[in-house]
């Protein structure tokens, strides 16, 4: 004997569908709680940046620290160095001379 599939009936499909309701309302709730989460938990990581900055403004940047040998501005300087009288530099002031390396040159190599 083989068993026939049994087709349900019509009040067996209405209670299925009416369970399916009750699972869809319950998930779009839970879809709804969680949207309101994820909203508080963006309202707050605002309102933590916000007292962040408040508490601690930003400072101004701190410029490297050149390296070179210190110099005292000559008149020989500004006789040699025109460009240093334009610059608004004149005997007395005190300048850093770095050692900055010239661009390496390139060359093309045959392949």
């Amino acid at each position: 004997m083989s068993e026939e599939q049994k087709v349900p009936s019509k009040e067996e499909v209405v209670t299925f569908l009416k369970e399916q309701i009750e699972v869809k309302e319950l998930q779009a709730q839970l879809q709804e709680l969680n949207m309101r989460i994820a909203k508080a938990r963006a309202e707050e990581i605002q309102a933590i940046s916000f007292i962040a900055q408040l508490t601690n403004p930003s400072q101004p940047p701190v410029e490297p620290e050149m390296e070179g040998e210190p110099h005292t501005i000559t008149e020989e300087d500004l006789a040699n160095n025109p460009s240093l009288s334009e610059q608004g530099l004149k005997v007395g002031d005190e300048v850093l001379i770095t050692d900055e390396e010239a661009p390496k040159k390139r060359s093309l190599k045959k392949k």
